[in-house]
């Protein structure tokens, strides 16, 4: 851990730090801005390195670059491209997951995307294809369902555009039927979700997957994402978030 750094309660100093050294899109934006600024707690600094901390109802943190500062206070935290190993501080390593993100835009040819309103069938792909999705029918995080169809008609794929807490903007629960995967319908998916959130005046869009669904990421990849972080996931010992 860094021996001196800088310390800030101030979120736009903090916003300011996670532009200077992750670019303008990035983790943090995710999870911390002007629009959840009451869960903020604070952010920290040291030569290539950036931190955060927020709480609602436990205590989160994030932590990139080499020599991050940990607070003693986190119950869970991501640490993006980690080297740490099974432990980091008072937390053990839990998972992996990557983020990607893209600026939106009209995509010539996916310009448009058919809302999927039949909350049965989409339950259903979810627990049949996806069943450790983020989101299913009736949260409120939802802003519509979406879906691409096969030659026949069939729904293929679906998945949601979400808006969190933080005001970010996110694609989840995308879940592809078995015997259609590998047919390009999520990057088709994509691309047409890109197109719907730049009409919708969404300027960046992003999406989490887990770090061993390699056929995933090359559908998000071909659909112009590009990866913000690969990210480690630590928990306290016994915590549970739920």
């Amino acid at each position: 851990m860094p021996k001196s750094f800088k310390e800030t309660t101030d979120l736009k100093i903090a916003l300011g730090w996670a532009r200077e050294q992750l670019g303008e899109i990035n983790g943090a934006n995710l999870f911390i801005s002007e629009v959840n600024a009451q869960d903020f707690v604070r952010a920290f600094k040291s030569e290539g390195s950036f931190s955060f901390t927020m709480g609602s109802t436990f205590i989160y943190g994030q932590a990139y670059g080499p020599n991050p500062h940990i607070d003693p206070h986190w119950d869970k935290c991501g640490v993006a491209f980690n080297s740490f190993g099974p432990k980091l501080g008072h937390l053990e390593i839990a998972n992996q997951f990557d983020t990607y993100g893209i600026r939106t835009q009209i995509i010539a040819g996916f310009e448009s995307i058919e809302e999927l309103q039949d909350e049965t069938l989409i339950k259903n792909i979810l627990e049949s294809d996806a069943p450790n999705s983020s989101v299913y029918p009736g949260n409120p995080e939802i802003i519509q369902w979406g879906c691409v169809r096969n030659q026949g008609g069939d729904v293929t794929t679906i998945g949601a555009l979400v808006r969190w807490s933080s005001g970010a903007h996110v694609i989840s629960s995308v879940a592809t039927l078995e015997s259609e995967r590998g047919k390009g319908y999520a990057t088709e998916l994509m691309k047409r979700f890109i197109s719907r959130a730049s009409e919708l005046g969404i300027q960046t869009l992003s999406l989490g997957v887990s770090h061993s669904n390699t056929a995933a990421i090359k559908a998000y990849k071909r659909a112009g994402m590009v990866e913000i972080a690969q990210f480690t996931n630590y928990l306290k010992p016994g915590f549970k978030s739920k």
